[in-house]
């Protein structure tokens, strides 16, 4: 999917153009996608070959995160900042928050951001973003 000057119309990799094309649905979707399936296999081989008897936490940690982040990455690109913000505000609350108040700080917090993510979709931007909105993960991330 391109817009009026050429350009692809997605902030995360364009490497899956051809297959977009071919199917007629947005990259920024088929990007999405791709990541799920990717994500079900990974799922599979951690399983498999970093069982938690074999290996350590640490090891396991780091590979998820690894993954997570290159995963979100290639969706949606510099978007994916909003993403690590929000994680690392959410992370500074949980090392200095009182344990008896870290969930309604967390949920403020997220819920404020949010906030100002969709208001600034809606008013500075005019909802000229992609299909696969970045406030989608937190979203997820807010509702527990």
């Amino acid at each position: 999917m391109q817009d009026g000057s050429g350009a692809y119309r997605t902030t995360g990799s364009t490497c899956l153009h051809p297959l977009s094309e071919l199917l007629g649905i947005p990259l920024d979707q088929v990007n999405f996608v791709a990541c799920q399936l990717s994500a079900l296999c990974a799922a599979f081989w951690f399983r498999l070959y970093l069982s938690p008897g074999e290996t350590s936490p640490a090891v396991r940690h780091a590979f998820a995160t690894i993954f997570g982040i290159y995963f979100v990455i290639f969706c949606f690109g510099w978007y994916s900042v909003h993403l690590f913000v929000l994680v690392l505000m959410c992370y500074g609350i949980m090392v200095t928050a009182s344990i008896s108040n870290i969930h309604r700080y967390s949920f403020f917090v997220a819920m404020g951001y949010l906030t100002i993510c969709h208001i600034s979709r809606i008013y500075i931007f005019h909802y000229g973003i992609l299909t696969t909105d970045f406030s989608g993960l937190p979203v997820c991330f807010i509702s527990p």
